[in-house]
């Protein structure tokens, strides 16, 4: 079996597991567009949770717990019924299975215990105790929580099914879901970054690629996955807008467009997205400096703009979760809550779009809000209505005018 073959991984630097995604594979007569696969930390496959995910993959089926009443017996039984599951649903158990499989290696450390490759050994208390004792420490809402044990509750169902071994009850204890309820915070902030945070943020990143990759959250107003998408070559590539710098017919322009190609984007339509000036000098300096070097050291002829330096991936294309990896180890530095991801700066840009379009600085109206909407929609990507109107998705996106100096205030004081 091959591991080599189109590979992306996404892992923590801390993870001993790690998740990863293989392309078009073949195994015997059966075909995997996307297969994932959990690997220990010498790039080997514990063998049942490799046959769980392939089987995920392959049926997207998981099996439920359910009881029936015997009336022949007068007692009720317990069952196991298959469900279907979304992809998205078994990236997100394979996740957290692999984050369970870390804490088993990182467990075995301290008690000489069997690790990743022994996880059908692990009895009901030792994964209830992860559940309510070691996982809300590094969860933030009782939700995610709730993510964790259902997975888990598919491993070991599944083992189950196949007669390996018991099913496990997994339960969350009551003070635990009281302890996860006052954690999440979440509910009451306002998805809007302050300029004096965003800032900091800055001030913190240690390269120009991350610092412009902050910048494409707040001031263009992209998803973690749409950086991607800027490419350095095709028939709409960010050298011709950086020719169009130094040219003087476009002398007069400030804000220069570029089409966001669909199969970047989430919901596959293609839009235009716009640069100021300023940014993409600071996009032309990384280009001709930084970028530069890590093609040098690499040889890579990557399209991709933004490029991995990390050892072993040195010169290929980020990933799509890689705004959100830069934004969260920045945003700790900074001293940012918690809370706040990097999807916030896209709420931030909707915001100050809005306010922009339907205000001049002296507070005036100057056009009306479906105008506004219309535009923030637009940069955003959502589809408008058949009544040519903004959908009620971007609504959700703006902060109310109030509430963006508010939170303006108690940063500055």
């Amino acid at each position: 079996m091959e591991y080599c073959t189109d590979i992306h991984i996404d892992k923590d630097k801390c993870m001993s597991a790690q998740v990863v995604k293989i392309k078009d594979f073949s195994y015997r007569g059966h075909n995997f567009e996307t297969l994932w696969i959990i690997l220990d930390d010498h790039n080997s496959p514990p063998l049942l949770p490799l046959l769980f995910t392939t089987y995920l993959e392959r049926f997207g089926i998981v099996y439920k717990s359910v009881e029936i009443s015997d009336e022949t017996n007068r007692k009720r039984i317990s069952l196991l019924e298959p469900s279907e599951i979304e992809g998205a649903t078994i990236r997100s158990y394979i996740n957290c299975l692999s984050n369970f499989l870390t804490y088993l290696d990182d467990y075995k450390i301290n008690h000489q215990t069997l690790g990743i490759h022994a996880s059908s050994a692990c009895n009901e208390s030792f994964v209830r105790d992860y559940l309510n004792n070691v996982l809300p420490d590094s969860l933030d809402s009782y939700q995610s929580l709730t993510v964790h044990q259902a997975a888990l509750r598919a491993y070991f169902n599944w083992l189950d099914y196949l007669e390996i071994r018991p099913r496990l009850k997994l339960e969350i204890y009551r003070k635990t879901r009281q302890k996860m309820e006052d954690k999440c915070s979440k509910q009451h902030y306002i998805q809007y970054i302050a300029r004096y945070r965003r800032t900091k943020l800055l001030n913190t990143c240690k390269t120009m690629a991350e610092k412009l990759i902050m910048r494409m959250g707040f001031e263009v107003g992209l998803r973690t996955s749409e950086l991607t998408g800027l490419q350095i070559e095709g028939k709409y590539d960010l050298q011709k807008l950086f020719e169009q710098l130094d040219n003087d017919d476009y002398k007069s322009i400030e804000h220069f467009r570029y089409w966001l190609h669909g199969r970047f984007t989430k919901h596959k339509k293609s839009r235009w997205i716009y640069f100021s000036r300023a940014l993409l000098i600071d996009m032309r300096r990384y280009f001709d400096t930084e970028r530069r070097w890590i093609i040098n050291q690499s040889k890579s002829d990557d399209s991709c703009f933004f490029l991995r330096t990390d050892p072993g991936f040195i010169g290929t294309g980020i990933g799509k979760t890689h705004g959100s990896n830069v934004f969260r180890n920045r945003a700790d530095s900074a001293g940012l809550d918690s809370y706040y991801s990097f999807h916030d700066l896209r709420h931030t840009f909707a915001t100050e779009l809005y306010h922009s379009e339907i205000t001049n600085p002296d507070n005036r109206e100057t056009r009306s809000e479906s105008a506004a909407l219309l535009v923030v929609s637009q940069r955003l990507g959502h589809a408008i209505g058949k009544d040519g109107l903004a959908p009620a998705v971007t609504t959700k996106y703006i902060r109310l005018r109030i509430q963006m100096l508010e939170a303006e205030r108690a940063d500055n004081g």
